[in-house]
């Protein structure tokens, strides 16, 4: 059984392009590498990286940004973290950031917003 992921969200009042390029670059000073994109949707992008090693445990980080109006776009980030264990799967998921470390994250995602809107279109 595949414990609960905690999940947590927050609304921007920005454009999809500039939420996406502030993710995108956040998760990569974060050391993830380059996130991959995708549409699921109208008004809906998925953004996720690979898993990234570190010793006996593996990291990747998923962003969903939904438009809510012409302004405001939804974004929920769900953090895997998982162990290396001896089990058939080889890998058992471990919560192990909370709310703190994600309102951390979506700091940084804000701060970023203001940089992209900086560079401009």
């Amino acid at each position: 059984t595949v414990q609960e992921v905690y999940k947590s969200t927050q609304v921007f009042d920005a454009s999809e392009k500039i939420v996406v390029r502030a993710i995108t670059q956040v998760l990569k000073d974060r050391g993830f590498g380059a996130s991959k994109v995708e549409k699921t949707g109208e008004d809906e992008s998925r953004l996720f990286t690979d898993f990234v090693p570190q010793g006996e445990w593996r990291t990747k980080i998923e962003a969903t940004i939904k438009k809510l109006s012409r302004k405001e776009r939804e974004v929920t980030l769900v953090v895997t973290t998982e162990q290396k264990e001896s089990g058939p799967a080889g890998w058992k998921v471990k919560i192990l950031i909370g709310k703190e470390q994600y309102e951390k994250i979506f700091n940084e995602i804000e701060m970023q917003i203001y940089r992209e809107w900086a560079k401009g279109d």
